[in-house]
């Protein structure tokens, strides 16, 4: 990337150091030396002295003796840069012909060496073809072949040249880009013996102009190997020379070298000069130490040394690039106080000062100083402009700036299209930076790794990652060599998105990268005891992709190696060290240590002298724990897309978002139009709303409905509350069954027809003819607007936005299981009423994201579709609180991790099972059983008669046993075991509130399916003996103490119980008191919502026949049940293969 602080001392300037004569070097006019002292040449005849005495005024006379032709002289004065004409040459050549012939050389006497006729001088030749300026012989050597060597005539001009012009000649050759050429020119007068005629051009002068040279060669090594054979021939070292040595090593980074220069050149008893100085303090803002800097001018002055203009703007300049903008401001300050006028280059630092500030105004107002004085604006200048309205936010600005640019006839560099199209992208104007990234091509600017990052960026920002991708892929296609930073944004974005087939594709692309030698941040300690991956300078991207690899890597290891080939210890870097002055990922950091805990991994947190979070497991805990399903379970959670199928083509990644984006139009529009009173709600309706929504979510599980048609009867519910100005008790069932008929209305189609109403009048025990009118009237109540899109259904918009059902059934249930449990239970939420359902959907997916650390917590696509990118605002703030209470509760995510579980086994076994049949050659037997269905399925009965019911006979009963969803035929041949079971059997003649003993059924399922034994749990009056709950969980932390105790006589390492800790919780939360909202732990409060007394609900379960089950009083099975057993129920329902299912999409994927 180019830099605005380029150093005072760049080609031109180096010129200046030991070339400021070169004009007037060769022939300067009459009576001037050309080099060398005078004792080095013989002395000019008297007649020429006189002449060259009064050739000052007449300038008729050259230094040669010869007159010069009147009509030459008005041409230039200086050798080399003219197009002289014969006469002029001749009369040059027999000058120096004369003072430095061989002939004069013979008569000192020293004989010629012999060497080759190149080298052998003008005699014998005519002078008049030998004597070439250096702008000729810099064309006569451009139009060499490539392979052809320089010719002999090159060399014979050499000798009417001295060292500044062969100097000269070096640089102008390097400008033509002929730096072949300069290299071979000196290197063959290198090569020459000492006592060779052209040895004398083998000086300061021609050697310091070689080393300044290997700045645009980008060679040190060659300058520091000059420097060395210029010490062993005796060659004078000047203060040129070493500040050119550190310009050199300032341009190839070695900027450590350039201060050791400087140092050896103090030692050698060379003093510096201003411009060494200037040099000085761009290394040291180079190298971050703008406080050394800041000395130097100190430094100076005490020797003697003046600042310069320069000096003040270089220091400015460093100032700035150690992000130290008030620094550059007080630089500046004392430039007026020592009577300094800024120039432009001043103006430009001022410019980017201000702008590190933010201070766009100033910056306005800096850039309207420059044009009022008159001052050149060039392309830093404009690029500085821009570079200020992008730390400002300002894109509008920075495009106008960039218009006032091209009308000046400024021509803009990569650095001014790098800023701008960074400046667009942080504006989100992706369209827009792709528009200025396709003009900087046709203006014949080429793109660097900077544009190109600047790119991606500004289209991941867009949510155009297919176009990001695209980018990297021609970045590539160039040449241009992807580096780190590059690597850093483009899987980034690609991983940000959350799209499965992006992240997919993102793994790809990190792999490339490490091929590369990038992101290679495993090492281990000094002492060789802990292994160590260091994740906190990365983004959250390549962090989670970087574990996911390490992880896999340790897998891999232990399984081929064993536990020995693991450190006694392994730790992942979060956050940096306690020194670093960078700012962590803190994302990163919350992220990893979420995701350890959440699925039990042996990684714990502790303090570190070197880093500020790092997480630590020892290396025999870590070996048995990447050998278990949670592992592989984790592993998945962590990198859902290695469960997907074949990429699908770029087409379908469109169809998708663009059928998700018309989807969620409609329901912005709907939003819009659409809104609900709680005020107007009646008390009558709160109190009954929860038992109200258990019974359409039980009357939806008979009639075989999708799920988000029965959330959407509950919003056309509420709806219909908000409208209403009194509705009485007993009608309530009644309106609730009405709205569930306007939803499945609604939801139908040609492939999936609604049910009649008569069916759904004979599930809900009333008259068919009843339903109807009463659906009449809610339309009337409506104005026949009965449209109504819930969360639920948003949030499977933006689950298929991101690609699920891409996925195998494993990836499906990572993905979408515990959003889907939460969309359930948030509909007993009350405080979620005051949220409109796209919020609530995108609340849910955010918390349970960030509950278990699935990064992106909230993915960029979902962002760009739905425009909620700020948690700040109130309405996304309080739906995101109540689903972080939600994913609170310990049964969903025990739930949810136990059957990730299971199915990372079952997927294990499976792979083992291939393996055996590829070893014997065999096929598998078709009579093998099949994997177990994920615990998501349906637990509600197919509809058992009354009859059926009273006497115990429940048909198609699902049961909830060791977190496993079972069928079985009845309740008789479940009754001694440990399990729960969960009746949704409808009484088409009774429908009486709910009882208590669901709630207890549920908690002795969650318990039992934890292994835990269940004992009577039920007081006289429904409710929970907590004294009895107490004494389960003395007996449960008894148990896990003689576990461990057990384990430490056998010598094994002690490992913490997940469970006693998961029951404990359980049970903490349930004595909490039954104000709460209703929910798993709360039956008193379901009871009072349910508007039934205790003792009532008991005596109901009891005229209803149901006989005793482990101790625990069955559920009146006709009843609207408990809203945490509802809960339970519709969350285990999603993916279920044994029933009715109510995702048609998902159900069509798991047939595959």
């Amino acid at each position: 990337m180019e830099s605005w602080g380029s150093t005072a001392d760049n080609g031109d300037g180096l010129r200046s150091l030991f070339l400021q004569d070169v004009r007037t070097a060769g022939f300067a006019g009459p009576g001037r030396p050309c080099s060398g002292s005078a004792a080095d040449k013989p002395e000019a005849p008297p007649a020429a002295a006189n002449a060259g005495a009064s050739s000052s005024a007449s300038q008729s006379v050259g230094w040669g003796g010869l007159n010069i032709p009147s009509e030459q002289q008005s041409g230039p004065r200086w050798f080399g840069r003219g197009n002289r004409s014969k006469v002029h040459r001749q009369a040059t050549a027999q000058g120096r012909g004369h003072a430095r012939g061989p002939a004069d050389l013979q008569t000192g006497g020293e004989q010629p060496c012999s060497q080759p006729s190149a080298f052998a001088g003008p005699a014998g030749r005519s002078a008049q073809e030998d004597v070439l300026s250096v702008e000729e012989l810099v064309q006569h050597i451009k139009r060499l072949g490539r392979a052809e060597p320089l010719p002999e005539r090159v060399f014979r001009a050499l000798h009417h040249l001295d060292s500044r012009a062969v100097a000269l000649l070096l640089k102008d050759l390097s400008k033509a880009a002929l730096d072949g050429r300069s290299i071979e020119l000196f290197d063959a007068l290198r090569a020459l013996p000492e006592r060779h005629l052209l040895r004398p051009l083998r000086d300061v002068y021609t050697y310091t102009a070689t080393i300044s040279l290997c700045i645009y060669q980008q060679n040190v090594d060659r300058a520091m190997e000059l420097l060395g054979e210029m010490r062993a021939r005796g060659v004078e070292r000047n203060v040129h020379t070493y500040t050119a040595l550190m310009n050199v090593c300032i341009k190839c980074g070695k900027l450590t070298t350039a201060l050791d220069i400087f140092h050896n050149m103090k030692a050698e008893g060379c003093t510096p000069n201003v411009v060494t100085y200037n040099t000085l303090i761009d290394v040291y803002g180079k190298l971050g130490q703008w406080d050394r800097a800041v000395n130097v001018l100190k430094l100076m002055r005490s020797e003697g040394v003046l600042p310069a203009l320069r000096t003040f703007n270089t220091l400015i300049i460093a100032c700035n690039m150690c992000n130290q903008p008030r620094e550059a401001l007080a630089v500046h300050a004392e430039l007026r106080e020592s009577g300094f006028e800024a120039n432009s280059t001043t103006f430009n630092a001022l410019i980017s000062a201000y702008g590190k500030l933010g201070q766009l105004d100033r910056v306005l107002g800096v850039y309207k100083d420059m044009v009022w004085k008159g001052l050149e604006r060039s392309v830093i200048t404009y690029s500085s402009l821009i570079s200020a309205c992008e730390k400002a936010g300002r894109w509008e600005t920075a495009l106008q700036l960039f218009e006032e640019m091209t009308r000046d006839g400024c021509q803009p560099n990569t650095v001014t299209y790098n800023s701008l199209i960074t400046a667009c992208g942080q504006g989100a104007q992706w369209e827009r930076a792709r528009q200025v990234f396709e003009q900087m091509q046709g203006n014949g600017c080429a793109p660097d790794v900077v544009t190109y990052t600047a790119l991606i960026s500004a289209l991941e920002r867009g949510g155009q990652w297919q176009l990001a991708l695209d980018a990297f892929n021609q970045m590539v296609q160039r040449g241009c060599r992807p580096d780190a930073i590059v690597f850093n944004a483009i899987i980034d974005a690609l991983w940000q998105t959350g799209v499965v087939w992006a992240q997919v594709k993102a793994r790809e692309l990190f792999a490339m990268a490490v091929k590369q030698g990038h992101f290679r941040n495993e090492r281990l300690s000094p002492d060789g005891r802990r292994g160590e991956l260091n994740l906190h300078a990365l983004t959250a991207g390549v962090a989670m992709l970087s574990l996911h690899g390490w992880l896999a890597d340790i897998q891999h290891k232990v399984a081929t190696c064993g536990d020995s080939a693991l450190p006694p210890l392994l730790a992942v870097v979060t956050d940096a060290g306690t020194a670093s002055k960078e700012q962590g990922n803190f994302i990163i950091k919350e992220a990893v240590s979420t995701l350890m805990s959440f699925w039990g991994a042996p990684f714990r947190a502790v303090q570190d002298r070197t880093y500020l979070g790092v997480l630590e497991a020892p290396g025999p805990q870590l070996a048995a724990w990447v050998r278990s399903a949670a592992f592989s379970a984790q592993m998945a959670s962590l990198f859902p897309g290695g469960t997907a199928a074949e990429q699908p083509p770029a087409s379908c990644e469109t169809l998708t978002q663009q059928q998700c984006g018309e989807a969620f139009g409609a329901v912005q529009r709907f939003e819009a139009s659409h809104n609900l009173v709680l005020q107007n709600m009646g008390l009558a309706y709160l109190q009954q709303r929860t038992g109200l929504i258990s019974g359409l979510l039980e009357k939806g599980a008979a009639l075989g409905l999708k799920d988000e048609v029965v959330h959407d009867g509950v919003l056309l519910l509420d709806r219909t509350a908000s409208a209403a100005t009194q509705v009485s008790q007993e009608v309530l069932p009644l309106v609730a069954c009405a709205a569930l008929q306007l939803a499945m209305a609604q939801g139908a189609s040609p492939d999936s027809p609604a049910p009649s109403a008569a069916q759904l009048a004979e599930v809900a025990g009333v008259e068919a003819q009843s339903l109807l009118d009463m659906s009449w009237r809610l339309q009337q109540l409506l104005h026949d607007d009965t449209l109504a899109i819930s969360a639920m259904r948003c949030l499977k918009v933006y689950l298929e936005r991101i690609g699920y059902r891409h996925l195998d059934r494993q990836g499906i249930y990572i993905m979408a299981g515990l959003p889907i449990m939460l969309a359930v239970e948030a509909m007993f939420d009350m405080s979620l009423l005051n949220c409109r359902p796209s919020i609530v959907a995108a609340a849910l997916l955010y918390a349970e994201r960030r509950h278990r650390g699935a990064v992106p917590f909230w993915p960029s696509t979902l962002a760009k579709m739905t425009g909620y990118e700020d948690l700040t605002t109130p309405e996304l703030s309080c739906a995101v609180r109540a689903a972080q209470k939600l994913c609170r509760k310990v049964l969903y995510p025990q739930i949810y991790k136990q059957q990730c579980t299971n199915l990372a086994a079952q997927l294990q076994q499976q792979q083992q099972q291939q393996q055996v049949v590829q070893m014997q050659g065999q096929m598998p037997s078709s009579s093998a059983a099949a994997a177990a269905p994920p615990v998501m399925g349906r637990v509600y009965s197919n509809g058992g008669t009354a009859a059926g019911m009273n006497s115990g006979m429940h048909s198609g009963v699902l049961v909830l046993s060791g977190m496993q969803l079972q069928q079985v035929p009845n309740l008789q041949q479940q009754q001694q075991g440990a399990g729960v079971v969960v009746t949704a059997g409808v009484n088409a003649g009774n429908s009486s509130a709910g009882h208590p003993g669901q709630l207890m059924h549920a908690m002795s399922g969650g318990l039992g399916g934890l292994g835990v034994s269940v004992p009577s749990m039920m007081g006289t009056h429904g409710s929970i003996d907590y004294a009895l709950l107490g004494q389960l969980e003395l007996q449960q932390q008894q148990h896990a103490q003689q576990q461990q105790q057990q384990q430490q006589m056998m010598g094994s390492l002690p490992m913490a119980s997940s469970l006693s800790g998961d029951l404990s919780a359980m049970l903490a939360a349930s004595r909490q008191s039954s104000a709460h909202t209703p929910g798993l732990c709360s039956p008193a409060a379901a009871s009072s919502a349910f508007a039934a007394s205790a003792g009532a609900a008991a005596a109901a379960a009891a005229a209803g026949g149901g006989g005793g089950f482990g101790g625990v009083g069955v559920a009146e099975p006709a009843g609207l049940r408990d809203a945490g057993l509802e809960s339970i129920a519709m969350s285990l329902s999603l993916l279920g293969i044994n029933g009715p299912t109510d995702a048609a999409l998902l159900d069509a994927a798991l047939s595959r």
